[in-house]
């Protein structure tokens, strides 16, 4: 009943956002849309998402190397690839533990230092697009942060600072408490867990003591300036992309980098959110608002979103099945 309870949310929330973003497009020019799309320069935005999964890829490699030194490219970019595809078609991000499972079947890192790298990356691209965020306020030349998409009003900036707030202080906050609180921190969880029962107090211990030594190690001066560095790349490949698979529809001509932000910000945004698989509908209300800001119509913005929904969800699915075969990896078994 529970599971199913997930299921008949998850597909609310997308149906939902897709009637939103969809309840004022007419098919004829929706259609009309895509038949002047220039396909070369959205064909090159997608080859530039390609560049950003593997500059990402790269960078969580970093943080793996930090920990586990004798990792290398070809193990963590499989990975990568895997863990983004099961991301983009598992519900509720669950995606984002087949990364550290794989990596200490693979390659014997401890579940909880694979963890810690994930959640790492995590509150870094939350810090990224708080920085990109501010970019936006003080650089993009909006005519109005307050956009109506369907009959209804949405303030950016309040949801983007409402949504990047709530995002970083708990990830952040508790994984600052874990490093200052140490071996003081793995007892108090031994203890608060062991009262449920005492293997999983145990258990909680042993997760968050190869937690604990696995952020130190990333704290290390000389890990930590690579891992900004491969922070920054990927966030700038990614607006590189936004943009320019904007360039290829009739609105996108004169924007410019900040604008290409301020589209990818409205994007990050909602998919902090929990979403259906795929992120079907939420991606496309994402997009819809992004584009919003600068007064493009319900037509132009709803092909725009299927496009570069289906650009990024055709790409990372052929990564992740091309690993999937060539490492023989069971998705039953990892499910």
């Amino acid at each position: 009943m529970k599971r199913a309870l997930q299921v008949i949310v998850m597909l609310a929330v997308g149906g939902a956002c897709l009637w939103l973003a969809f309840r004022d497009v007419e098919f004829e020019a929706f259609r009309d849309e895509l038949q002047r799309v220039d396909w070369p320069i959205y064909i090159s935005g997608v080859f530039l998402f390609g560049l950003l999964h593997l500059t990402r890829s790269i960078r969580w490699g970093k943080l793996v190397q930090a920990v586990e030194p004798d990792v290398r490219f070809r193990s963590y970019f499989s990975i990568c690839s895997v863990g983004f595809f099961l991301i983009n078609v598992l519900p509720f991000r669950l995606g984002e533990f087949v990364r550290p499972y794989l990596l200490f079947e693979r390659e014997g890192v401890p579940f909880g230092s694979g963890l810690a790298t994930v959640l790492l990356e995590r509150v870094l691209d939350v810090v990224a697009l708080g920085v990109l965020f501010v970019g936006v306020l003080l650089f993009a030349d909006i005519p109005s942060t307050v956009v109506t998409v369907a009959g209804r009003d949405y303030d950016i900036v309040r949801l983007g600072r409402t949504t990047i707030l709530g995002a970083l202080v708990p990830f952040g906050g508790a994984a600052i408490a874990l490093v200052v609180l140490g071996e003081r921190g793995v007892e108090i969880a031994r203890r608060v867990f062991g009262r449920v029962d005492p293997r999983a107090g145990d258990l909680a211990a042993s997760f968050l003591s190869t937690f604990v030594s696995t952020l130190r190690s990333l704290g290390e001066p000389r890990h930590a300036v690579k891992i900004l560095l491969w922070t920054a790349v990927p966030w700038t490949v990614n607006v590189c992309s936004m943009l320019w698979m904007a360039k290829a529809f009739s609105f996108g001509a004169g924007l410019g980098f900040w604008d290409g932000a301020a589209i990818l910000v409205a994007v990050c945004v909602a998919l902090i959110l929990p979403a259906p698989p795929g992120f079907a509908g939420v991606f496309e209300l994402a997009v819809t608002i992004g584009v919003a800001l600068y007064g493009v119509e319900a037509a132009p913005a709803a092909a725009f979103a299927v496009c570069v929904h289906a650009g990024q969800f055709v790409l990372l699915t052929t990564l992740g099945t091309i690993f999937l075969v060539a490492d023989r990896i069971s998705v039953r078994r990892l499910l």
